[in-house]
């Protein structure tokens, strides 16, 4: 589940970098900012719940929005746009790692450890 921590810390570093590159007075930008990052932590979140263990896929979506908004909302992009193609592209390595990266693989898991008797 290393995946989705690294995914809420991205939507708090997206949620502050209005504030970090200067344009917390353009409401535009600082409400989407703050939107897409509340968008992310819920589903980030929601991947914890094993209903909606693939949520965090969704994820995939926001991080093409953001990339393509970045590209083409100010040409040439300024450094808040250019801030939402990198994180775009960051969120779309990070949202394809499965929930369980950190455990062994299901078949080892079922393997016998040894200490039963047969």
């Amino acid at each position: 589940m290393w995946g989705r921590v690294i995914e809420i810390m991205t939507a708090v570093w997206l949620a502050v970098s209005p504030f970090v590159f200067g344009v917390q007075s353009d409401p535009t930008l600082l409400w989407a900012d703050l939107g897409v990052a509340l968008l992310i932590c819920v589903l980030s979140g929601l991947s914890y719940w094993h209903p909606t263990r693939h949520a965090h896929l969704l994820i995939l979506l926001v991080s093409i929005g953001l990339i393509v908004w970045g590209r083409l909302a100010v040409l040439p992009p300024t450094p808040a746009h250019q801030n939402h193609i990198v994180v775009g592209i960051f969120l779309l390595m990070i949202a394809l790692i499965p929930n369980e990266a950190s455990l062994p693989p299901r078949a080892w898991r079922k393997l016998p450890t040894g200490d039963e008797c047969p």
